[in-house]
């Protein structure tokens, strides 16, 4: 997998760095990343991200994918422009909303979300690996209040 990034060399003195929860938080993604990167083929942590939440929201609009990702509107246009590009998504006119997309996965893309699901989650477990079960849930509780 990736290189071992090494989050905090004993050699570096952080100064206030070493106080701030969003650099250790921002410190910990690189890391993250890079494993991700290195494990789950041809998809990057928002790629994948869309296509969960696509596959388990049905009938969800851009605009609406795009509020709950926290992607500006050029961006998220971007993003599925190459999920589509890739032939994982496709747009659909809504029923409901004539000014609207749905968003659906493509038989490929239910084929490689499984397939890249089984990626991340050994990518999970790996980077979790440092964690008891007990520091997993109190982390994930603490993230979610930020």
């Amino acid at each position: 997998m990736a290189d071992k990034f090494e989050q905090w060399p004993a050699d570096v003195d952080f100064g206030v760095l070493g106080d701030l929860i969003g650099y250790a938080i921002r410190r910990a993604q690189i890391g993250i990343y890079k494993d991700f990167d290195a494990s789950v083929t041809r998809l990057t942590p928002p790629l994948f991200a869309a296509l969960v939440l696509i596959d388990a929201n049905p009938g969800i609009n851009q605009s609406r994918l795009g509020q709950i990702m926290g992607t500006n509107r050029a961006a998220m246009m971007a993003l599925l422009d190459r999920l589509a590009a890739m032939k994982l998504v496709r747009r659909v006119p809504s029923a409901s909303d004539k000014r609207a997309n749905e968003l659906q996965l493509t038989d490929l893309g239910q084929k490689r979300l499984a397939s890249a699901s089984a990626e991340v989650a050994a990518h999970d477990a790996r980077i979790a690996g440092n964690l008891t079960a007990a520091e997993l849930k109190t982390l994930r509780h603490l993230l979610k209040k930020f």
